[in-house]
């Protein structure tokens, strides 16, 4: 009577899974993954770097002239993770400019969006720099009459948020102003992402869950053979495909060919605040190409050039 009572008790018990079956047959749930809340995430930045020059198309002796402005701005960025969790977080970073002389409509003209995963209690810093903006000015002196179009670089606004959310829970902006009165920003974003034909995918933004492991199947080998594992190689492991990566990931410098160029003729530059003269034979070296202009770097600075006044073809 007892073994019969005890039969059944431990027969219930396998069905419900109240005794352990075996390792093989128990799959567990692996946990969701945590990451830091939002409150213990501190985002900062600051202007690193600026570079502005001015290039005229032509000049008259009196007083007349047509000119380019170009522009560009450098920003840090500080994260801080104050949390014993991992941190990821989405940043969409904008450049904002106005119209030459106005305040106002304001217009955004570069945008920067990507993910960062900093490490439980640790902080990162990462930089990048603006489209180049470009505008123009032409006056006539005998007339008396200025025209001016394009836009200048009033500033930069950015936004934090947990990845896959629309709403940020933090920004930051180069513009205290800029920031309390943001009524002007949707009709801008959604100007800027007709124009540009870039729409955020949130959903790109979240970082898929690993899938569940499958439960083993029985073993069908005898009791007495023995299982083999292979240990990969160094070289296997080295030359091994990336695997599980982020859809998003936060943006990361290549290291390109540094190239020289040559300045052939006497080019008269604006850094900051001071202007300087490129003396002719001098070999600056090349950031980036445009049309009609070449953005350089001389005495660490970043400054453009017409390209006509370079040995570059």
């Amino acid at each position: 009577m007892y073994r019969f009572v005890f039969s059944c008790i431990s027969t219930l018990a396998l069905y419900f899974g109240l005794f352990p079956i075996g390792p093989a047959n128990v799959i567990l749930a692996s946990a969701t993954k945590q990451f830091a809340p939002a409150s213990s995430i501190g985002v900062s930045a600051k202007e690193i770097g600026s570079a502005r020059n001015i290039v005229t198309r032509w000049q008259t002796s009196w007083g007349s002239f047509d000119r380019d402005y170009l522009a560009t701005r450098d920003i840090e960025i500080e994260i801080h993770n104050l949390s014993q969790l991992p941190a990821r977080i989405a940043i969409d970073f904008y450049f904002v400019g106005r119209p030459q002389r106005l305040p106002t409509p304001r217009k955004l003209f570069s945008k920067h969006s990507f993910i960062v995963n900093v490490a439980a209690s640790d902080q990162k810093r990462l930089s990048l720099r603006s489209d180049v903006l470009r505008s123009r000015e032409v006056y006539y002196a005998a007339l008396g009459e200025n025209y001016t179009s394009g836009y200048e670089i009033e500033g930069w606004i950015l936004f934090v948020r947990l990845p896959g959310q629309p709403h940020p829970f933090d920004k930051v902006s180069s513009n205290k102003a800029m920031l309390e009165h943001l009524d002007w920003f949707p009709n801008a974003l959604q100007e800027f992402e007709n124009v540009t034909h870039r729409h955020p995918n949130y959903a790109s933004e979240i970082e898929p869950e690993p899938a569940p492991v499958p439960e083993a199947e029985p073993s069908e080998m005898e009791p007495s053979t023995p299982v083999i594992v292979v240990q990969p190689t160094p070289e296997t492991i080295a030359t091994a495909a990336p695997v599980n990566i982020p859809a998003a990931s936060a943006p990361t410098q290549t290291s390109l060919p540094t190239i020289f160029i040559t300045v052939t003729k006497p080019t008269k530059i604006t850094i900051g605040r001071r202007d300087e003269i490129i003396p002719p034979g001098t070999k600056v070296q090349l950031v980036a190409r445009a049309s009609d202009t070449v953005q350089v770097r001389y005495k660490g600075e970043s400054t453009f050039v017409k390209i006509s006044s370079t040995d570059l073809k």
